[in-house]
């Protein structure tokens, strides 16, 4: 078994190139910040997003990558603080947090999933980048492999193409010959409905041929829909939900007050920040726990048309009334 816990990608370009380089020399430099995810039956993703409104400066693409196996921690702590906090059921959701219920609930919600033994990985992309795909600045419709989707939005295909393609890149990366593959999206315009969806799974089936070298058991893909009432699935998926959502606001705040630092360096936290924003910024700021955390930013060389991609790291920061 292959003792790294990031298989290095030789097969991608432009971006996903630089973040495979990135993921290596994170690996070597910090020896606790990529979890071993090889030992298990099965390599869960879940994967949720924000940033899609017109006034936001990034896109936030968030995944939680998980050794489905060595959740048991993660899930007798999850019943525990449901039964406590959200008794009579409910969604921990980033934008559902002004419920008083739910923001007091979430730092418990927050120390629960620091069981988890996984990544919590998100790829935020600035807004002025059209596409991530081809040196255009949009997709080429032209392209006969595309002809089948000419029904999707542009903007709905260009969001699933780059989660497709992040899910087979982190699949390849981090799987052993033979695991299981289960992702979860969540359950919003990339597959609103069961024809859109059998159409991801099957994007995803050929994007991930080209990404994954080694021969890997069933691979699945689902929505938080298929959640059996327990809020298992929904549970998992709030976190990348409260990472996108969080990072989306806070990094969009430093960026509008000139904070966003060259890569690799601890940014300072912007001067305003909510509460609940706060809260998920402290969480965010450690990797002391089982699982861990990592933030690239994706955003155009200026005066040219290549993408260049950067880690983003945090510190704390301060509450102000929300």
């Amino acid at each position: 078994m292959d003792t790294k816990a990031w298989r290095p990608q030789n097969n991608p370009e432009g971006a996903m190139s630089s973040l495979s380089d990135l993921l290596c020399r994170i690996e070597v430099k910090e020896k606790h910040t990529l979890p071993d995810l090889h030992e298990g039956h099965t390599l869960l993703v879940v994967s949720d997003y924000s940033g899609q409104h017109a006034t936001a400066n990034f896109e936030s693409l968030s995944f939680l990558i998980a050794d489905l196996e060595k959740c048991n921690e993660w899930e007798q702590k999850r019943k525990l603080w449901r039964q406590k906090c959200l008794p009579n059921g409910g969604i921990m959701a980033f934008k559902s947090l002004k419920d008083g219920n739910k923001a007091r609930a979430l730092e418990q919600f927050l120390d629960a999933a620091d069981n988890i033994v996984g990544l919590s990985i998100t790829i935020l992309v600035r807004k002025n980048v059209r596409t991530l795909f081809g040196n255009s600045e949009r997709i080429n419709w032209q392209n006969p492999e595309l002809a089948p989707y000419r029904h999707w939005p542009e903007h709905t295909f260009e969001k699933m193409l780059r989660v497709v393609h992040f899910v087979s890149f982190f699949t390849a990366g981090f799987s052993q010959p033979g695991q299981n593959i289960l992702w979860i999206t969540d359950e919003d315009d990339i597959a609103a409905n069961e024809s859109r969806l059998r159409e991801l799974t099957k994007i995803l089936g050929n994007v991930s041929s080209h990404y994954v070298n080694h021969n890997l058991g069933h691979l699945r893909c689902g929505t938080t829909k298929s959640d059996n009432g327990s809020y298992q699935l929904e549970d998992l998926a709030s976190i990348p939900d409260l990472a996108a959502g969080m990072l989306a606001e806070v990094v969009s705040e430093q960026y509008s007050q000139g904070l966003l630092a060259s890569g690799g360096i601890v940014t300072p936290p912007p001067n305003r920040l909510r509460p609940k924003v706060s809260t998920l910024t402290n969480w965010f700021a450690t990797n002391r726990k089982k699982l861990k955390r990592l933030v690239f930013l994706i955003e155009q060389v200026p005066n040219s048309t290549q993408l260049e991609i950067k880690r983003l790291k945090f510190h704390g920061s301060n509450d102000l009334p929300d």
